[in-house]
């Protein structure tokens, strides 16, 4: 049975709400909103972390035996990944100081998983240490010898882009090219012009322990 004291308090704890209801109504309200609004921001942020990994159109292309495009995507995500564009292209500084041995590593993971280790970074630098290529100066024979290898060149000829073997019947390590010249120079061959920027991204392919 509730007391006179206690009734007493009770209107004049209504006469409070009464008087002031949008400070308490503000006040209750902050609080839920902001617990609402936290968990639901998490959720938003959990998701996109889940929906936008950079390497998802990747593997998505590569489950799906679509050798060019994957290998179209591959030259994309190096260029993001370095902060690089098409109409800049890549140059040395950014392989050496802007992409992580973590994000070569996925790159190389997910073309070896999809091809039974037949293509990949590392299985490239593999063939070109193997033909005489070494990570510190250029030698001219040495990498012919390696484009011949891989099936960047024919009857002693480096191919343009598109003439190159987009799929499993390619040669080891034919894939992916990963580098490429603005499309100013498109219709000059790749490999004779990237061949200091191959060097390089294979020096930090063995950097990183692949």
């Amino acid at each position: 049975m509730i007391n006179s004291k206690t009734k007493i308090l009770i209107v004049f704890l209504g006469m409070i709400l009464i008087a002031f209801p949008s400070l308490a109504n503000a006040n209750n309200l902050g609080i839920f909103t902001s617990k609402e609004s936290d968990i639901y921001q998490s959720k938003i942020i959990t998701s996109q972390d889940g929906d936008t990994s950079p390497y998802i159109q990747l593997e998505n292309l590569l489950a799906e035996n679509k050798w060019q495009e994957a290998d179209e995507e591959t030259y994309d995500l190096i260029l993001k990944l370095t902060q690089r564009t098409r109409a800049g292209g890549m140059n040395t500084r950014a392989i050496k100081g802007k992409i992580s041995c973590e994000e070569i590593r996925n790159i190389d993971q997910l073309w070896r998983e999809y091809s039974a280790d037949k293509f990949g970074l590392s299985i490239q630098i593999s063939i070109y240490l193997e033909t005489g290529n070494n990570l510190e100066k250029y030698n001219p024979q040495s990498y012919q010898i390696f484009g011949d290898r891989v099936g960047w060149r024919k009857a002693r000829k480096w191919k343009k882009y598109e003439q190159l073997n987009f799929s499993e019947d390619a040669p080891k390590g034919h894939l992916p090219v990963a580098l490429r010249e603005p499309e100013v120079t498109v219709n000059i061959p790749e490999f004779m012009i990237t061949k200091r920027l191959r060097r390089v991204l294979y020096s930090r392919v063995k950097e990183c322990g692949l």
